[in-house]
């Protein structure tokens, strides 16, 4: 036995299918927004801190550091530079002490591969 399907449940089913479909590309754009914000807060703390200058220093463009670095990684070098047991020979030598910081900052190994 075979019936045809009511027209008005197909359009209450149309809605339905509409209402869903607008719902998820509202949350997809807001969480694309927050995820986008989140790695703009973290960009910002790595230029703020000794981080920030140590990338300077070693010559490699912000850019280059930003997209060769996963956000956890940043997070881990924001870490270690805020709990750098030699903060002193950091200071010291961006302000012209010829210190070499292989010897001292635990980014340097990182930062040196992202160099390349």
């Amino acid at each position: 036995m075979y019936t045809d399907i009511n027209p008005q449940l197909l359009q209450i089913l149309g809605i339905i299918i509409a209402v869903i479909f607008v719902i998820v590309v509202i949350v997809v754009y807001r969480d694309a927004r927050i995820l986008r914000k989140s790695h703009e807060d973290i960009d910002h703390r790595v230029e703020k801190l000794r981080l920030g200058d140590m990338i300077a220093r070693l010559n490699i463009p912000f850019s280059k550091y930003d997209h060769n670095t996963s956000d956890l990684d940043k997070e881990r070098h924001i870490w270690a530079c805020e709990h750098c047991p030699h903060p002193d020979k950091c200071e010291r030598m961006f302000d012209g002490e010829d210190l070499d910081p292989a010897h001292f900052c635990p980014n340097y190994r990182d930062l040196k591969k992202i160099k390349g």
